[in-house]
């Protein structure tokens, strides 16, 4: 039975599954852990399996082509509203400086093959969290659920370390330059909002001016924070052109340009093709 409560869903249900083919996820992130059984999941151009003891992580706006379980499969899946997750990283990012390397491990391979240790906590925060959102509201009850969250995210956050190899100690990571965790919270950002093009939504969102966060990105990577911009800007629009069948008009409002016109010459700067030239290259 699907179970939701503050921009959170969660089910073990296969009737809760979508049925839909070529569909899109929002501004959601949606882990699904692979009980028993396999399921196979086409995301745009790839096809993924996962099989008992797998989690997979199904970032924000990701093109579902369709999902495939077979007859015994059991889940769980749990979706949430991307701010969830961003709330968690700003408040502890001094914690967890490596999400942008995490997000582009995601990105890539999206299915973690969990050992049995981490299938067993896995589970009791599952479990954990379904008690606690099936009891009456209380005055505690949002915080406590926030808590939980907060936990499970940290736990995955922690597996993420052991798949990239990354330093774990709270030594090694204090070692970790201001400018660089700033750096890679400012490609976070601009990752989960590729619809957003101004220095100045971003600086805000991180607590800094404009001006600072230019010279940041200069030292970290010797490029203007509107050229991440444009790069990022650029890699979701030829994603979506080239693994959805969205309409040049859908994507422009999708990524806030202000018409189709204006979105065109947006490509057309900065690769020299139009939005079709380019749809037209995958076929």
């Amino acid at each position: 039975m699907a179970q939701k409560i503050d921009n959170v869903f969660l089910t073990s249900s296969i009737e809760d599954l979508s049925r839909k083919t070529n569909y899109r996820l929002g501004d959601t992130t949606s882990l699904i852990y692979c009980r028993k059984g396999s399921v196979r999941i086409k995301l745009e151009s790839r096809e993924l399996e996962l099989q008992s003891g797998d989690l997979q992580i199904v970032m924000p706006r990701t093109f579902i082509r369709s999902m495939t379980p077979s007859y015994d499969f059991q889940f769980y899946l749990l979706r949430a509203k991307s701010q969830i997750y961003e709330d968690i990283f700003f408040e502890c990012f001094r914690m967890e400086p490596y999400w942008w390397e995490k997000q582009q491990l995601l990105r890539s391979n999206p299915v973690i093959h969990l050992n049995d240790e981490q299938r067993r906590l896995l589970e009791s925060y599952h479990t954990l969290f379904r008690l606690k959102i099936m009891q009456a509201d209380t005055s505690y009850r949002h915080h406590i659920l926030q808590a939980i969250a907060h936990a499970s995210v940290m736990e995955i956050l922690h597996m993420l370390d052991h798949e990239l190899h990354l330093p774990s100690t709270l030594e090694e990571r204090a070692n970790i330059r201001q400018s660089d965790i700033i750096f890679r919270r400012f490609m976070t950002l601009l990752q989960a909002n590729s619809n957003q093009r101004e220095v100045q939504f971003f600086a805000e969102k991180i607590g800094i001016t404009p001006k600072y966060l230019t010279e940041i990105c200069k030292q970290c990577s010797g490029k203007l924070p509107t050229d991440w911009i444009a790069e990022v800007t650029m890699t979701e629009i030829v994603r979506l052109l080239r693994t959805t069948q969205l309409s040049v008009k859908e994507i422009a409002y999708d990524l806030h340009f202000p018409n189709s016109s204006f979105f065109c010459q947006y490509v057309k700067k900065h690769t020299g093709k139009s939005p079709l030239a380019i749809r037209r290259e995958t076929k």
